[in-house]
């Protein structure tokens, strides 16, 4: 999609976000009052229960709260449907540009053994996954798709106990394949984020790059491969794009594999009904869902230093 392109987007959804945003205040603040109307007309109901004015402020009163329920209900029904509309619009539109032949399922995810192969998280007693696609982007295979990994988490007061899944990592997980097989693993772990695993025999490995080494973590095992593959321009790069996140970022190099988790990625998705859809707002949202390209383009995945050709395995 060029600038263009989004430009019209946003001019697009900012003049239909207005006729909603219209008719969400509306049906909110005329539902809201009405619904402490009919609270308070049940009350002096209650209170009069003995006087001939009972049943006319008792279903004045029901009548009321109904019809505030009803008009608070509809009002964020109005802003979620104007929400997914939108998100659900921008990424048909990313998917047909960029990936066109593409196969989506919505119902599964990415295979465990894959989501848990960087060793970003420990392994779950239950895992769900959503909204599978795999395709290519010049020439980059790759596959994605969101995950819930959950714990088995038992709970007491001394006479009860109980146990419940509760989420521990949720996101989105990037997996792409290129042709040159490294030899080698290394990893960019955002330091805030969680305790990862499966980082045994690495060492610790701090970039030129300050600020860099500040928010991250890059765990190899090699040196020589870090700067052979986090050059100075990437790393400044992967600081820009993880600032889009709302959530944790994660990246791994493994032999001829990438794997990059963004742990929290839906909550990057932010559409405010009350805020105007400019440039900027629809140019991230668009930004999110051609993650595959951006990822592919920032480290160059598809440039002749991840080809078959290009070198050895070790780049030492």
């Amino acid at each position: 999609m060029a600038n263009q392109d989004i430009e019209t987007l946003a001019q697009n959804f900012e003049a239909e976000r207005k006729a909603a945003a219209k008719k969400f205040l509306l049906c909110f603040w005329f539902g809201l009052p009405l619904i402490f109307v009919g609270i308070a007309f049940l009350i002096l109901a209650v209170m009069s229960r003995d006087n001939n004015g009972f049943k006319v402020l008792q279903s004045f009163g029901f009548i009321a709260l109904i019809i505030g329920l009803l008009l608070f209900v509809f009002s964020w029904l109005i802003r979620s449907s104007f929400k997914k509309h939108l998100l659900s619009t921008v990424e048909e539109k990313v998917r047909t540009t960029l990936f066109p032949k593409r196969t989506v399922d919505p119902h599964r995810g990415l295979y465990l053994k894959t989501i848990l192969a960087p060793g970003f998280f420990a392994s779950p007693d239950r895992y769900e996954g959503s909204d599978f696609m795999s395709s290519t982007y010049d020439g980059v295979p790759f596959e994605q798709a969101s995950y819930d990994l959950q714990r088995l988490q038992s709970q007491s007061n001394g006479k009860y106990s109980s146990t419940e899944y509760v989420t521990y990592a949720e996101g989105t997980m990037y997996h792409f394949t290129f042709e040159r097989n490294f030899g080698q693993i290394v990893k960019v772990l955002e330091k805030s984020g969680l305790a990862t695993f499966g980082s045994q025999g690495l060492k610790m490995v701090e970039t030129e790059y300050i600020l860099f080494n500040k928010k991250f973590k890059v765990l190899a095992s090699d040196e020589t491969a870090v700067f052979y593959l986090l050059t100075p321009q990437i790393q400044e790069k992967i600081l820009e794009l993880e600032g889009t996140f709302a959530g944790h970022f994660y990246l791994a190099f493994i032999g001829n594999e990438l794997f990059i988790a963004v742990d929290d990625s839906h909550a990057s998705l932010h559409v405010s009904l009350l805020k105007p859809i400019t440039h900027p707002v629809m140019s991230h949202i668009y930004a999110i869902y051609a993650i595959p390209k951006v990822f592919v383009e920032l480290l160059g995945l598809n440039k002749n230093k991840f080809k078959a050709d290009a070198g050895g395995s070790n780049p030492a």
